[in-house]
């Protein structure tokens, strides 16, 4: 039998001292109860890819030196007569409605555009104070984009859409009030829209407004429904609605203990933590059918249920330990990534998971010994009823060379896709399909120069001048540059100004740039004048390996002229496409790290290095075959699908565990081939009924608003089966021709 390290121990007592038991579990899970309503959300999708490195330092010195361009909230407006009177003036109400809110700090759009006129004694706006006629609005935009290309970024080139950019205030866009300040912004344009006029929302502080609403969605409703897709398929199993529950109720404590010790200790759901309700469901439910099944079979011949109970602790209780610890293994071995985002995932997860084993050691035993006092007769098995699953296994064992030579075949191709597959990081892969966000955010990207600006800065030397020859010679050197990897259409920066001003029938000076409001400048000249800014903008479709190339055309270039030391390029489309691949690189070094720790966790635990080296290709081909499919799909890996790799190795282990657990128990009284075969003929009616039950549940969680945690689910329910699949045919096999000690 496995080593559990005596943590089977707990439910020992539980069960031993059901009242002081049953009072302090309901005592935590009050607290719990206080904690979920002080549970918080974050819909921050920038610090989650913080892992300490130059681009991250890059991003953060072009807020602080520059604007927070996460702050900016981009309004969509799209309708057939923007080049009229009543669609121009339309776009221009809406700019000082935004202007005169209070959330908001300054708002750019073609009114805040401005041309320079030496002989009006400089700066005036670009847009006339009124208009007389279509022809005069449809005349003047094709003049705009002529005389200020940048111009283009603010309106369509169909002229039947228009952008402008609120820069929100950050107490207005907090995690804590990000959901109010865009439901009021989506009240305020509202109060524009009209047939043939719609107005929609993007942008940094909508996509974190979408995210937390989504993750909210998930926990009220989809959740919920899992576990009781999970209770309903147990009852048609059990053919008894008590069984059922009594199965579902660790689960549901779990979920409670997590959701209410994150309330309190101030842990924020994110986008990335918000699988780890799911992954409770999973576990916990699989490791309390394994107690319930083999306490409902030990129940047939015991002479009480309490010591039948007792005995299916003592035999489940260790493979339930070790399963929970190898995929805690899996979750802590995310913080090899160095990234704090998936630090605070694993250490949380670990933590939820180890309190999920604990659940089901206590809640389960408990809730069965008070079922046993109020009269439940728990005489029957349902193991018995679905040993038939086991036959094609139990079959297979006489062609173990074939199964052990196909895994062999397929372990050495799924390890070919695992270090081939192509991954991805796009914020549209976390809002939903049907998310206004995300199509806005599509539709700017199509008609636009891109969602996403991409920015690149240029530190001047010390002790000069803004506009010395030295520094504007440095400037125009880097834009020159940046022309032959980005058109010059998609980018603006410091030489627009000039430009206005050289046409106005002026000469460039610091004091014509100290006239303009600071939210201008602001996007092209540090607050000290020693950097200066091109903003460039990029497709938010590119995937990372597209970005890389790009990035490494425009580094290339500017190594090339001598100005690569001077200049970096950062912005989010580089921590996408650079820091986020990366970060999936070292998940993919940290799987392999959960499998050593895993393995090493079953080997102790089994006594035996050979048991759990053994436990290697049938737990790695779940996972490969999964990424197999991923690649025949088409799918790329995202930050979800890569964590969900990761702990789904754990999960494989379970049922692995499981079913090594009870051959060491057949072992003690019977030849090596019976106990395999006594082993198959256990385990994998339970195997198959958490495989069925979850599945089942995990369903209903694909059809979440969050596209992550839809294809998180389907990436464990291919795993759950594969698992399945591998532990009934690899295992045996392997089992079966490692010859440990002489049959008796």
């Amino acid at each position: 039998m496995i080593n559990g390290f005596g943590l089977q121990n707990i439910g020992l007592m539980a069960v031993r001292n059901p009242l002081v038991a049953t009072i302090l579990v309901g005592l935590i899970t009050l607290a719990s109860i206080f904690g979920v309503t002080r549970l918080g959300f974050s819909g921050d999708n920038i610090e989650i890819l913080r892992d300490g490195s130059q681009e991250m330092a890059d991003y953060d010195r072009l807020l602080s030196s520059f604007r927070d361009f996460n702050n900016d909230a981009i309004i969509l407006m799209r309708t057939d007569d923007m080049a009229t009177v009543e669609g121009i003036e339309t776009y221009r109400d809406l700019h000082f409605e935004f202007s005169l809110d209070e959330r908001v700090e300054s708002v750019l759009s073609l009114f805040s555009l401005v041309q320079y006129d030496d002989s009006k004694g400089g700066w005036m706006s670009a847009v006339p104070a009124r208009f007389g006629s279509d022809d005069e609005v449809k005349s003047f935009l094709r003049k705009l984009a002529l005389d200020i290309p940048n111009a283009q970024s603010l309106f369509g080139p169909e002229l039947d859409s228009a952008v402008m950019v609120v820069y929100t205030r950050d107490k207005a866009i907090d995690d804590a009030r990000v959901r109010e300040t865009i439901s009021a912004f989506t009240e305020l344009v509202k109060e524009f829209e009209r047939p043939g006029l719609s107005i929609t929302i993007a942008g940094q502080p909508a996509i974190r407004s979408d995210l937390i609403r989504n993750i909210l969605g998930d926990l009220l409703l989809l959740a919920p429904i899992a576990l009781l897709m999970c209770g309903g398929i147990a009852f048609i199993l059990f053919r008894h609605p008590l069984p059922a529950f009594l199965c579902a109720l660790p689960s549901l404590v779990s979920i409670t203990w997590f959701l209410g010790g994150a309330g309190l200790t101030g842990t924020d759901i994110n986008f990335l933590t918000n699988i780890l309700p799911v992954l409770l469901i999973v576990i916990v439910f699989a490791d309390t059918l394994h107690l319930y099944l083999k306490w409902q079979k030990l129940n047939l011949d015991s002479a009480t249920p309490i010591a039948a109970l007792e005995q299916a602790i003592q035999e489940i209780g260790p493979a339930c330990a070790i399963s929970s610890l190898t995929t805690a293994a899996a979750l802590i071995s995310l913080c090899a990534s160095g990234n704090m985002g998936l630090i605070e995932l694993g250490v949380v997860g670990a933590i939820a998971v180890l309190a999920g084993f604990v659940c089901v050691i206590v809640i389960l035993p408990l809730g069965c010994y008070w079922a046993l006092k109020f009269g439940f007769n728990s005489k029957h098995s349902t193991s018995d009823s679905l040993k038939f699953v086991a036959r094609p296994a139990i079959a297979a064992l006489r062609h173990k060379g074939i199964v052990l030579g196909a895994g062999a075949v397929m372990c050495i191709v799924g390890l070919y896709g695992h270090w081939s597959i192509d991954s991805r990081f796009r914020m549209l892969d976390y809002l939903g399909s049907k998310s206004e966000v995300a199509k806005s955010e599509g539709y700017i990207d199509e008609r636009y120069a891109g969602t996403t600006p991409l920015f690149a800065i240029v530190k001047l030397p010390d002790e000069t001048a803004l506009l010395s020859d030295q520094n504007t010679s440095l400037f125009y050197g880097v834009l020159d540059t940046i022309t032959e990897v980005f058109p010059s259409s998609s980018f603006y920066s410091l030489a627009d100004f000039a430009k206005e001003i050289e046409k106005g029938g002026g000469q460039i000076r610091e004091s014509d740039i100290d006239q303009v409001p600071r939210d201008l400048t602001s996007r092209f000249i540090s607050e000290d004048k020693t950097e200066v800014l091109v903003t460039m903008f990029s497709s938010a479709n590119l995937s990372a390996r597209e970005m890389r190339a790009k990035l490494g055309k425009l580094n290339g270039a500017l190594d090339k002229k001598g100005y690569l030391e001077a200049t970096s390029v950062t912005g989010f489309p580089i921590l996408a496409g650079v820091v986020a691949p990366r970060l999936m690189d070292n998940l993919r070094i940290g799987l392999l790290l959960a499998v050593f720790l895993s393995i090493l966790i079953v080997a102790v635990a089994a006594r035996s290095v050979k048991l759990g080296l053994i436990c290697l290709v049938p737990n790695l081909l779940p996972i490969l075959c999964v990424e197999l499919v991923l690649i025949a799909v088409g799918i790329p890996l995202n930050m979800s699908i890569t964590v969900a790799l990761t702990v789904a190795f754990g999960i494989a282990v379970d049922d692995s565990i499981h079913m090594m657990n009870q051959y060491l128990l057949n072992r003690q009284n019977q030849t090596n081939d019976d106990a395999v075969v006594g082993a198959l003929e256990e385990v994998t009616p339970a195997i198959f009924s958490t495989t069925l039950i979850l599945s089942g549940g995990l369903i209903i969680m694909m059809f979440s608003s969050l596209p992550a945690i839809s294809v998180f689910s389907a990436v464990v329910i291919l795993t759950l089966v594969f698992a399945f699949l591998a532990d009934i045919f690899q295992l045996p096999a392997y089992l079966a021709t490692v010859r440990w000690q002489k049959s008796r």
